[in-house]
């Protein structure tokens, strides 16, 4: 496995644990997956529920509630 793939694979929608994992692979998670929807790319939805955990994160009052 080359370097490009571990990168790949580390960032991918469907990599939940790593977005998990900590405050700043969150934070990353949620810029890499910008366009992506919480609720439906596992990767952001964890990221998305960590930094709200952690307080790190104001969900937009007009916008549906996911994690």
């Amino acid at each position: 496995m080359n370097l490009d793939t571990l990168v790949l694979d580390r960032i991918a929608c469907s990599n939940f644990t790593w977005a998990g994992e900590s405050d700043t692979n969150a934070h990353h998670a949620m810029q890499v997956h910008r366009e992506c929807s919480v609720g439906t790319c596992a990767a952001k939805t964890a990221a998305f529920a960590r930094l709200k955990a952690a307080g790190r994160l104001t969900p937009d009052s007009g916008r549906a509630r996911y994690a």
